[in-house]
């Protein structure tokens, strides 16, 4: 009895529908990634994109009745650093933040007014670039962190 033959052909049904479901769920995980899927009513708020100056998801809200976004950075950067500027495009343009000082795991309120006239449960999208100078041995060094705030109005 040849079990060869069999074997060679399970083998080759595996891997050919294999592949093809590799392919459908990278492309499903890229478009949830992308935000394909979220953004209607009901929808968590997210922030990607930031690394040492990151956005709490929780605080983020858009008051649509306001129009005003408000949502909250921590300092992850692990040392002292003090926000010089933030810009941002999108649903909202205009940032309220003085010069601020944080230390390691401190947060900060920024508020976004000039935002799209938006109605409770339209989706959003503003993209931000948060510029801080961070002290390192005798100096400080200018950086620039940027990201995409996407949610639902409220």
């Amino acid at each position: 009895m040849r079990i060869g033959n069999k074997g060679q052909g399970a083998m080759e049904y595996l891997m050919t529908y294999g592949w093809a479901i590799l392919v459908v769920m990278i492309v499903g995980v890229v478009l949830w990634q992308l935000g394909i899927f979220g953004g209607g009513p009901g929808a968590v708020n997210t922030a990607h994109g930031f690394s040492k100056i990151k956005v709490l998801e929780p605080s983020i809200k858009f008051d649509a009745t306001a129009d005003v976004l408000n949502f909250s950075v921590v300092n992850g950067a692990g040392t002292p650093i003090t926000i010089t500027a933030v810009t941002a495009s999108g649903d909202c343009t205009a940032i309220t933040l003085a010069d601020t000082s944080l230390i390691a795991g401190e947060t900060t309120w920024v508020s976004a007014a000039t935002c799209s006239n938006l109605n409770s449960g339209d989706p959003f999208t503003v993209t931000l670039s948060i510029t801080y100078q961070q002290k390192v041995a005798t100096g400080t060094v200018s950086h620039t962190e940027s990201g995409v705030i996407r949610g639902t109005a409220e």
